[in-house]
């Protein structure tokens, strides 16, 4: 990764986590986050924004990532989570868990896009820091390799809706599917594609 912020920190002998999450835009299953805290000056070649990495390379990196970081977590806040607060502040719950869950305790945290709010540590957020911090993308492919392999399941136990290939996302099959299908359990009734589906005596 060119122009990795993690060297300057590392340089500094701050211990600090990368931290991002996937799902947001989904329109059903749970938003994921990933903590990450990596050794000083390792290096993972490859390791990207999750959404620039083929599925292959995800598949092969999440396992290597796991190995060498000094601690990684991940927490999940599913769809009544996300009905009840909003994606919003399920996607901040879900940030603020895994880093809570990590096992050595950083004092500096980098968020991808926004600072997080109302969590114990300091914390940096970066705009596109994915593609900016090492730390940030590998926390990014470890919950994307966590939130799909999910929807795998779910595609198990809800077939029909081809949550296998669109991982809940609302492509034209997705949408086709929910028309006419109806939402499963797990669609979040409060996005707009779901909630115009929902008869209005519920």
């Amino acid at each position: 990764m060119k122009n990795n912020l993690d060297w300057e920190l590392w340089q500094s002998s701050t211990l600090f986590c990368g931290v991002d999450e996937v799902g947001r835009g989904a329109l059903a299953g749970p938003v994921v986050a990933a903590a990450v805290i990596l050794p000083p000056n390792v290096r993972l070649r490859w390791a990207n924004d999750s959404k620039k990495v083929t599925e292959l390379r995800r598949e092969k990196l999440e396992p290597d990532i796991k190995r060498r970081a000094l601690t990684w977590a991940i927490y999940s806040a599913d769809h009544r989570y996300i009905e009840e607060h909003n994606v919003a502040n399920a996607v901040f719950h879900a940030m603020r868990m895994a880093v809570k869950q990590l096992s050595v305790r950083p004092t500096l945290v980098l968020c991808d896009g926004f600072k997080i709010p109302r969590i114990d540590l300091p914390c940096r957020g970066i705009i596109d820091g994915d593609s900016k911090s090492l730390s940030i993308a590998c926390a990014s492919i470890i919950a994307k390799v966590f939130r799909d392999r999910l929807m795998g399941r779910m595609a198990q136990r809800y077939p029909g809706y081809g949550f296998e290939r669109h991982v809940g996302y609302g492509t034209a099959e997705h949408l086709r599917a929910l028309k006419e299908l109806g939402p499963s359990p797990i669609h979040r009734r409060t996005y707009a594609p779901v909630r115009e589906l929902i008869p209005s005596t519920q």
